[in-house]
């Protein structure tokens, strides 16, 4: 009985000039015609990299650019769809060593789960992902030798090179081919250059360690929990960081927004890469000395997947008259924009029926919130105002967030 096929992937790095990617898309994947014509230089320069022994193996590859996002994701998905597509392709019979190579046809990538994003400004470093594909004990040797020679001897050829110019319209600085695990070592290079070692931890969890807790706690207050491929991040508002830190409202606006702006970075790095983030209420149980006690209080605190936005109630009279004017203000950061919304809800004699603070958690926040209050002023039959003063508005010692009273109604 033949052994389970598996599969062993690498990339052929294709490093371009940072200036030509600024504002544009990686070209379309490649024709399966053009994609045929670029699979015999790369399987040349894989036989001469590795040894002879490579052609007992099956190659299969898309023929078209990704970012390393699209590459190092929680599961490989790009490894097992690869070796799925090429299980397929033996339609149930014995294993047979062959070239694949996946162009698009009438404009349309054959699998759309591992279809390039193309998304503009990618790069430099883009790759062709590859496999290679057979029994598993026959398999093994290559993948050892992969490991050993693919970094210090996969310079592409110049038939590679040329094949790349001619066909995806690229100008490549540098050609090489390299492991899965020797991209995870270069990311982690470029994140810990950026003082994103944090993030690297994070990320190597995900896609190495989905079974371990991974816990990350940056001396700016930021805290990460990592699992099974998702992460979990408690939210500190602007008045619980202003209280930590006791801090007046000129130090809490800039030392907020330095917070949110570490947050943000994270929370787009983790989604880049497809690791999923769950917001989490903050609780003071997060904090626990024992990770799993910690990691148990936040996954039971987390938000709806759907919940784009936490809420802060600061105050809320249910006994009060009916609603009468609802105003929201923007609470904006130079910087990073809109960062909270202080909704006033008032009833008709001036009085008080709710003070709340939503912080927008996902990109589609900022208009749900205003959405929201809008909607409920309608409801109500109340004045709706949104002002949008360009600042933080936020008093006292600790500063606490207010709202913008000088009402000039920009909704």
């Amino acid at each position: 009985m033949q052994a389970a096929l598996s599969a062993t992937p690498g990339v052929l790095t294709v490093e371009l000039d940072p200036s030509a990617i600024l504002s544009t898309r990686p070209p379309e994947p490649l024709s399966r015609d053009n994609a045929e014509l670029l699979a015999g230089p790369i399987a040349d320069d894989l036989r001469r990299i590795i040894g002879d022994e490579v052609v007992d193996a099956g190659l299969i590859f898309p023929a078209a650019l990704y970012d390393l996002t699209e590459i190092l994701r929680p599961g490989l998905p790009m490894v097992e769809a690869l070796l799925d597509i090429y299980r397929g392709s033996l339609r149930g019979g014995a294993f047979t060593p062959q070239l694949l190579a996946l162009g698009s046809s009438g404009g349309r990538f054959p699998e759309s789960a591992i279809a390039p994003a193309r998304r503009p400004g990618s790069g430099p470093l883009l790759v062709i992902p590859f496999a290679l594909v057979a029994p598993g004990p026959q398999l093994e040797p290559l993948r050892s030798k992969l490991e050993q020679v693919l970094l210090e001897k996969g310079r592409a050829g110049l038939p590679t090179d040329r094949a790349l110019r001619q066909l995806m319209g690229v100008e490549p600085v540098h050609l090489s081919y390299a492991t899965f695990h020797d991209l995870s070592a270069l990311l982690k290079v470029q994140l810990e250059h950026a003082e994103f070692s944090g993030l690297w931890q994070l990320l190597e969890g995900a896609l190495y360690r989905p079974d371990q807790i991974e816990r990350v706690q940056l001396e700016t207050g930021h805290q990460f929990f990592g699992t099974g491929g998702a992460v979990w991040t408690p939210w500190l508002t602007y008045d619980d960081w202003a209280v930590r830190h006791q801090a007046n409202d000129r130090d809490a606006e800039a030392g907020y927004a330095q917070w949110m702006q570490i947050q943000r970075q994270y929370m787009a790095g983790l989604n880049s890469h497809g690791v999923e983030v769950h917001v989490v209420e903050p609780q003071p149980g997060v904090e626990a000395d024992d990770p799993e006690v910690a990691l148990g209080v936040a996954q039971a605190h987390a938000l709806n997947e759907t919940t784009s936005w936490l809420r802060q109630t600061v105050t809320q009279n249910t006994e009060a008259g009916p609603v009468s004017i609802v105003s929201l203000t923007e609470q904006a950061s130079p910087l990073l924009g809109p960062i909270a919304y202080t909704a006033l809800v008032q009833a008709e004699d001036g009085s008080l029926i709710e003070l709340s603070h939503d912080y927008p958690v996902r990109e589609s926040g900022i208009a749900d919130v205003q959405a929201e209050w809008e909607g409920r002023a309608k409801e109500h039959g109340a004045t709706y105002h949104l002002e949008r003063p360009g600042v933080i508005t936020a008093s006292g010692q600790p500063a606490r967030l207010q709202p913008w009273l000088e009402f000039g109604g920009s909704a």
